[in-house]
């Protein structure tokens, strides 16, 4: 143990050098500034921070202030004038200029004061941020870009969904058979289901989380828009507001477009009253839907139409257990596990 001892001592002796050995490694330092004497002081490490010699350090505050850049200086000396007056610590940035190099310094600094009050002298330590600032601004420049192309694919993927919709829109008013008529007009229903989704992940900029209560209200709207205003059918919404997967929010609009649809166009005698209720439910990790009519349910002999099969199809997608009955009414209920499909 005896042969330990010089070593511990010459080991606490080198404290000053291994200080400054981790500020370098840390590309920061320290400084000093008495100010009744102005006199500023610096370390080793802190003239590696500014790239000069020691022997080139300023020695008083105007030596200092001349390192920093012209357009820095006049923001900087107020921060230090601030401190100094308030007693509030100083937290700036600035650049600094030393043979026409260009570093970023970060700077945070007190204020000491001596018995009777009055400011003694500032401590302070100032760090090399030149390159953390250049990568803050290739990621600032990079997501600026992207913001622009997600803006542009927005604007592109509307547009072409609109002109989907003009093209079936034109052919279905060229249609003299009422079955093709039909068929067009819901199949601009399944585009306009899909635009809404595209608009509600471009309005949050979250492309893979999508709102189910705005964006099954926003469906059912259209619905009623187009197909309620000559009905005595009421439209009954019990939706939770619930984040929800991208790829759960596809086929679950396409499913409430599909059942609604059928539900006005078969579900209810010529002039009959009547209700369809939406509800989405979301309990412990496990979501809900049921589209119910109280009409009169499925006909005798009745086979699969394109869209039951969609809807299967659709659920399947998302590994979910779908039930359609149409005893006193139909119900399409469907239920399926509320985390990302794609893990």
């Amino acid at each position: 143990m005896a042969q330990l001892r010089p070593i511990a001592r010459d080991f606490a002796g080198s404290a000053h050098e291994r200080l400054l050995a981790a500020l370098k490694a840390s590309r920061s330092g320290t400084w000093r500034w008495v100010i009744a004497e102005d006199r500023v002081e610096w370390d080793e490490a802190i003239c590696a921070v500014y790239g000069i010699e020691p022997e080139r350090a300023p020695r008083n505050a105007a030596e200092f202030v001349a390192l920093i850049h012209p357009d820095d200086r006049t923001r900087a000396w107020a921060t230090i004038q601030a401190c100094i007056e308030g007693g509030a610590d100083a937290d700036y940035r600035f650049r600094a200029v030393v043979d026409g190099r260009i570093r970023w310094i970060y700077d945070r600094s007190a204020l000491v004061r001596n018995a009777d009050g009055t400011p003694a002298y500032m401590l302070g330590a100032c760090l090399d941020v030149t390159e953390a600032l250049r990568v803050e601004e290739e990621r600032d420049a990079a997501l600026a870009k992207q913001q622009l192309l997600f803006a542009e694919l927005r604007h592109r993927v509307n547009n072409h969904l609109a002109m989907i919709v003009s093209m079936l829109r034109l052919k279905g008013s060229k249609q003299t058979d009422p079955m093709a008529s039909e068929d067009f007009a819901r199949a601009i229903n399944r585009v306009n289901t899909i635009a809404y989704l595209h608009d509600h992940l471009y309005k949050k900029g979250d492309v893979e989380t999508v709102e189910v209560g705005t964006y099954l209200n926003d469906i059912c709207d259209n619905l009623e828009a187009g197909l309620l205003p000559d009905t005595r059918i009421s439209h009954v919404r019990e939706i939770d507001d619930f984040a929800i997967h991208v790829d759960h929010a596809i086929p679950i609009g396409l499913i409430v477009n599909e059942a609604v649809t059928n539900a006005l166009k078969y579900g209810f005698a010529p002039g009959a009253e009547g209700r369809i209720v939406v509800r989405f439910r979301v309990r412990g990790g496990r979501a809900t839907l049921i589209v119910a009519d109280d009409g009169r349910g499925f006909s005798p002999g009745r086979t699969l139409g394109i869209g039951t099969r969609m809807m299967r199809a659709l659920a399947d997608q998302i590994d979910a257990q779908i039930r359609i009955m149409g005893r006193r009414g139909v119900v399409c209920a469907l239920a399926f596990d509320t985390a990302d499909p794609s893990r």
